[in-house]
């Protein structure tokens, strides 16, 4: 269950504190603030276009992969970043999440739920979202056609696109989700991305609460093609916590998406 892009940008020196954060708010072995598995995108900071968009179950541990903290011996875009390093300060790195019910099993989360499995006497597996693996593949496939049918050809470091049930699924307007991964201006008028950084995030557990509450507005967008007023007023009606009226409270919706 997609809803929320969330953009921020790092220079070399970062590549710790941004796999921190990372982990922090997209963990796979809790239920705080989005599922591990998603898109994530590498883009010129400075030109502002995007260079790879790619899927992971794993995002931290695919960030740490591609920034060499981690060995990945196919896939990883490590020489590409080097490369870009050595002439650029500072690489842009936006993710697209999904509602922490979504979260699907991996190697990192595989011995958290054995217990929980054997007290059901099922497989570890069922106790755990099939579904957010799979739409990460039909999604980045999605994403991916979008931007080479508008621009004409793939993002530079993509060598080859992605699945062909999420290519066969796009849609005219899926080109502003993937815009919106290298355009942090963009924040001002559309409504699915974070008015924080992922740090910022990482940090703020207030501003997280915040773009959890958006997260559902912007899957009401984005599942039923509702409009952001209505999903909004879905979405606080069905808000006990009333969060809304806290985020107003602190003129959140106001704040500056600064990169």
């Amino acid at each position: 269950m997609f809803g929320t892009v969330i953009v921020d940008a790092y220079r070399q020196s970062e590549i710790g504190e941004m796999a921190a954060a990372i982990e922090d708010i997209c963990s796979p072995n809790d239920s705080y603030g989005w599922a591990s598995a998603g898109i994530y995108c590498f883009w010129d900071y400075c030109m502002e276009e995007i260079l790879y968009i790619g899927l992971a179950g794993d995002l931290s541990e695919r960030f740490k992969q591609h920034n060499g903290i981690l060995p990945l011996k196919q896939g990883s875009k490590q020489k590409n970043i080097e490369k870009y390093f050595s002439s650029n300060d500072t690489l842009g790195y936006t993710i697209f999440v999904q509602s922490p019910l979504s979260q699907p099993l991996v190697h990192r989360n595989k011995d958290q739920y054995q217990a929980f499995a054997r007290q059901r006497n099922a497989p570890v597996g069922d106790l755990l979202s099939k579904e957010g693996n799979d739409d990460i593949h039909r999604v980045e496939g999605i994403l991916i056609e979008a931007f080479r049918r508008k621009r004409g050809h793939l993002p530079p470091w993509n060598e080859i696109g992605g699945s062909i049930r999420g290519q066969n699924a796009v849609m005219p307007n899926n080109y502003n989700i993937v815009r919106c991964f290298s355009k942090p201006g963009d924040y001002i008028l559309n409504p699915i991305m974070s008015r924080s950084t992922i740090r910022e995030l990482s940090s703020n557990p207030t501003y997280t609460s915040f773009e959890v509450f958006l997260h559902a507005v912007r899957m009401y967008m984005l599942i039923f093609g509702m409009d952001y007023k209505d999903a909004l007023k879905l979405t606080v009606e069905n808000d006990p916590a009333h969060i809304y009226d806290f985020m107003k409270k602190e003129k959140y919706l106001n704040k500056k998406l600064k990169i």
